[in-house]
């Protein structure tokens, strides 16, 4: 495999003429300050602008190495020592110098030049994916290595570019993209050898989202086996899956409540129509469960008129096919019965149904318009306070539970 190896110049040759040695590439780009005491002239300048540690006179670095002209060039930098500059400058030419390298070794060399062109090419060379090298030695003091012992050594960077995809991993995480999360960061232990506190980071966190994602899916059963190990640091949220799971008993409005959360996620990521879609079901389910819940219990996909009052039988009498009730139907027929829902529901009819009508133009109902944010903020708050109020006017406690949230690895 052929190299190519970036490389800062300054301070010394001796450094830049150790990497080249060792590394022997094929091509090198000179990253170099100009200006008359600019370091261009260690590369190729005359009159031997190199020298050893007391100061004895030696050539260019070309000459030392044997590199040839034709198989180098040259990253200028006009003002060494500002920072945004060299980035963008070195940005530019090793995207440029690499572009048509792409089976290439790539490696960079951060040993000479000022503290602000090693810092640049260090970005620059994480953010490309490049392999990064520093020339280690004996040090006579704090600030030279002594001649003679210098020896060129890769850096480890996979730790660092791993924690830089868990943070950007956070940030999809923390905008209900859980799939996307998980697999952003789930193959970095695959690509390179890990600290294992960073392994055991990186498996919690594809954990999670594979737990939330199965969720946010409605897949439950699937989730509480996935997030069962952490359970602890997700208690609220562990408390509600049991619940919708069947480990535990709820109030029977838990799946709801499910929706509406479900629906705030997908608001969040500004899929209106999606979450409309939920807020609908959530109002649709609320009239069922509460009908399946009465004495006798009613189930409005295949209503049996004969468990109704006889006052209300005749309306459903003389249909042939199986009784399905929609949406307006189930509540229609729980006010009909005097029950508390029912009742709650009534004076509101008219409003709700101006807000369904909105729903309906929705290209995911019967229309072929998009729901905007404001329609859903409609649908969210109408859904939210007849839920709020009809449990209240049944006597039923119970809180929506969101999913949580990641910052710097911690769930809040």
């Amino acid at each position: 495999m052929q190299t190519l190896l970036a490389i800062t110049v300054g301070g010394s040759c001796a450094p830049v003429v150790t990497a080249i040695r060792d590394y022997n590439p094929d091509f090198v780009v000179f990253i170099v300050s100009t200006g008359a005491r600019g370091s261009r002239a260690m590369v190729d300048g005359k009159d031997k602008p190199c020298s050893t540690e007391d100061k004895t006179p030696l050539p260019n670095i070309l000459e030392q190495t044997g590199l040839p002209a034709e198989k180098c060039t040259f990253i200028e930098l006009e003002d060494p020592d500002t920072l945004h500059l060299c980035y963008q400058k070195i940005r530019h030419g090793l995207g440029e110098h690499s572009a048509g390298r792409t089976d290439w070794r790539k490696l960079a060399d951060y040993t000479g030049g000022t503290k602000t062109m090693t810092a640049a090419l260090i970005v620059v060379a994480i953010e490309m994916g490049w392999e990064l090298s520093v020339v280690r030695g004996n040090r006579t003091d704090l600030l030279k290595v002594r001649d003679g012992t210098e020896m060129a050594s890769l850096v480890n960077t996979w730790e660092v570019r791993a924690r830089q995809q868990l943070e950007q991993a956070e940030i999809l995480f923390n905008q209900s993209a859980y799939a996307s999360a998980g697999q952003l960061v789930e193959g970095l232990m695959r690509a390179a050898p890990l600290s294992m506190e960073l392994q055991r980071e990186i498996q919690r966190f594809v954990t999670l989202s594979r737990g939330f994602d199965a969720w946010d899916r409605f897949d439950h059963a699937r989730a509480a086996q996935i997030l069962a190990p952490y359970q602890a640091e997700i208690v609220p949220q562990w408390k509600f899956l049991k619940i919708l799971t069947g480990q535990s008993k709820g109030t029977g409005y838990e799946p709801v409540f499910d929706l509406i959360a479900n629906a705030e996620r997908r608001a969040v990521r500004g899929r209106y129509d999606d979450a409309v879609a939920r807020l609908y079901r959530a109002l649709e389910m609320l009239a069922q469960i509460r009908l399946a819940q009465r004495e006798p219990s009613l189930n409005t996909s295949d209503l049996n008129p004969n468990l109704l009052p006889e006052t209300l039988r005749p309306k459903y009498a003389g249909r042939e096919r199986k009784i399905k009730l929609g949406l307006l139907e189930d509540y229609d027929l729980l006010a009909e019965l005097d029950d508390p829902l029912g009742k709650v529901f009534s004076p509101e009819r008219k409003k709700i149904l101006a807000t369904l009508e909105k729903r309906n133009a929705s290209i995911l109902a019967h229309g072929a318009q998009p729901c905007d944010e404001g329609i859903y903020r409609e649908m969210h708050d109408e859904t939210l306070r007849l839920l709020q109020s009809g449990l209240h006017a049944l006597g039923v406690r119970l809180e929506t539970v969101q999913f949580p949230q990641i910052k710097q690895g911690q769930l809040t």
